[in-house]
């Protein structure tokens, strides 16, 4: 563990993970947080600034939990998201259904062209050591 302060209030405390927030600002947030997310539910047409002004919230943090993944907007609501990699609209993460597939399969390409380099380098070694008997196993 390590000790930071706090990026809201510029208090010390034992930083474990997650935002750099004390004990008291993180558990403000979450408060925060849920009065965002009780505001949505009864208000789905809110824009962004209505929410805003409305909760206390800033934009930045709207945004955040939209981002995250904590909040997900109904759809035809005003309030969206442009896919980072795309510029798409979307409800709620960092990327559309179709960018995220893509990375999705991007990643397992990398991860099979990894596993078969291991796999041939694996295969060279072992010829070599059966061909050369000095070749420690």
């Amino acid at each position: 563990m390590e000790v930071k302060s706090c990026k809201r209030c510029g208090k010390i405390f034992q930083y474990i993970t997650g935002a750099p927030l004390c004990p008291k600002c993180k558990k403000d947030e979450e408060e925060l947080f849920q009065v965002v997310k009780a505001y949505l539910r009864k208000n789905v047409g809110a824009t962004m600034e209505e929410v805003c002004h409305e909760t206390g919230a800033s934009v930045k943090m709207l945004e955040r939990y939209l981002r995250e993944g904590r909040l997900e907007v109904m759809p035809g609501s005003p309030i969206t998201l442009s896919c980072e990699q795309c510029g798409t609209k979307i409800r709620t993460g960092r990327l559309c259904d179709k960018c995220r597939a893509k990375l999705s399969s991007d990643l397992g390409s990398a991860a099979k062209s990894i596993r078969d380099t291991r796999l041939t380098e694996q295969e060279a070694t072992a010829k070599m050591r059966s061909f050369n008997p000095s070749v420690r196993r």
